[in-house]
């Protein structure tokens, strides 16, 4: 194969080998077609070589004509009007495919080269065929926040910046230190019974939550609305992990675990897609190990306000401390599950946490603070869907297979 990658112009000494490679040692002419390249010169003059060879050859299929931009099919030069042209403007994985089925069914000889180059080209064309124009709904793994307190409060503390710094968690309600002041939702009343016995904290400042995090406050101190915004999902996030805490739930690094005996038989229950009541298994065997399902919440404070939830499988020898190392434990033990089994388990893991029949909680922000958080997953109408006919499913000697079943009747940890 031979391609023209220097741009040459007339006149230079390669003149000679183009012409050659044109008549002697190309196959099939590819002229890849866009506004830039119908205007140049060394482009037409290999166009009207190739156009002779192939009338020599009697082949008119010995020229492929390939757009590549927004050209009309109307601009391309005289020498490829009447030939049947492939797309690449609409995408390069269908006019990738158009083009090896072309050189396929003409027999176009090839170099073996390197099979597994092939292999993944293959796969991805396919990838891209398997993409859908058909809109379909899906769960985003997103909470919305439906409502929070309309004011928040500054207390002045008793103590040093840096003593409250890291002093911050022995208070009993979400709050953030700025400086010596607690910054929290909490009323008062709530505040000073949060207080552990050694600070005093007295009330400086209340504002609206809209102006705190627009950063146009009058009275307190300034801050910038990105620091605000840093703010409220600092305290939003506490409020979410002692709801986590005391539904049962455990905490390693940022994710937090069903540990083993969270429910009878390690099932929870949940309302499926079709409105059936069905369980998922949280907790069960793999191999010599144990799997948790796992979640890692993040608050998003600026709008659209939600907790993302990020599902995770943790592992563990006993059922009730991971391994510190989770290294390829989740990649040997879960390659078999697809987008349906983590909706799933996310669904039942809510249903436990919330309840099957809630669908907004209020979590306690200190006092009678609450935020409104949705327990259900955002539904969205998704503009285009995916063909699983034709899909890559890994094979026995790929990984080593699981030890449970897929279809929702998990063999649970006894």
């Amino acid at each position: 194969m031979w391609a023209d990658l220097s741009q040459l112009r007339g006149g230079d000494r390669f003149w000679t080998d183009i012409q050659n490679a044109i008549r002697n040692e190309s196959v099939r002419f590819l002229a890849v077609t866009s506004r830039t390249s119908i205007a140049r010169n060394g482009v037409l003059d290999e166009l009207a070589e190739a156009r002779d060879v192939s009338a020599k050859l009697k082949d008119p299929g010995f020229i492929i004509p390939i757009r590549v931009d927004d050209i009309p099919w109307s601009d391309f030069p005289i020498q490829l009007k009447q030939l049947n042209g492939l797309d690449f403007s609409k995408g390069w994985a269908g006019g990738l495919k158009a083009l090896l089925d072309t050189l396929e069914g003409d027999a176009v000889p090839r170099d073996r080269g390197d099979s597994e180059v092939s292999r993944v080209a293959r796969m991805l064309v396919a990838g891209q065929e398997q993409v859908l124009p058909r809109a379909e709904p899906g769960l985003l793994n997103w909470l919305a926040i439906q409502g929070l307190p309309r004011n928040i409060h500054y207390y002045l503390t008793s103590m040093s910046a840096s003593a409250l710094a890291t002093s911050r968690a022995r208070i009993g309600v979400p709050c953030v230190a700025h400086d010596r002041l607690a910054i929290s939702f909490a009323e008062v009343d709530a505040m000073l019974a949060a207080v552990p016995e050694d600070m005093e904290v007295e009330p400086r400042y209340t504002i609206t939550l809209e102006e705190f995090l627009q950063g146009a406050s009058e009275t307190g101190p300034v801050l910038d609305s990105v620091q605000a915004h840093d703010y409220l999902s600092d305290i939003l996030r506490q409020a979410f992990e002692k709801l986590l805490s005391a539904r049962g739930m455990v905490q390693f690094d940022r994710r937090w675990f069903v540990p083993s005996g969270w429910r009878e038989k390690n099932q929870a229950w949940y309302l499926g897609p079709e409105g059936k009541e069905q369980y998922r298994v949280l907790v069960g065997k793999a191999k010599e190990s144990v799997w948790h399902f796992a979640i890692a919440p993040t608050i998003r404070a600026r709008e659209p306000q939600r907790v993302h939830l990020i599902p995770h499988v943790l592992f563990s020898p006993d059922g009730i401390s991971p391994y510190v190392d989770q290294k390829q434990l989740r990649r040997r033990h879960c390659k078999l599950w697809w987008n349906d089994k983590w909706r799933d388990l996310l669904l039942a893991f809510l249903a436990e946490v919330f309840g099957r029949d809630r669908e907004v909680a209020d979590i306690s922000l200190g006092g009678d603070a609450t935020m409104q958080l949705s327990t259900l997953p955002l539904r969205v109408r998704i503009p285009a869907s995916y063909s699983d006919v034709g899909a890559h499913i890994p094979q026995e000697d790929e990984e080593e297979l699981t030890e449970w079943n897929d279809e929702g009747d998990e063999e649970p940890l006894q």
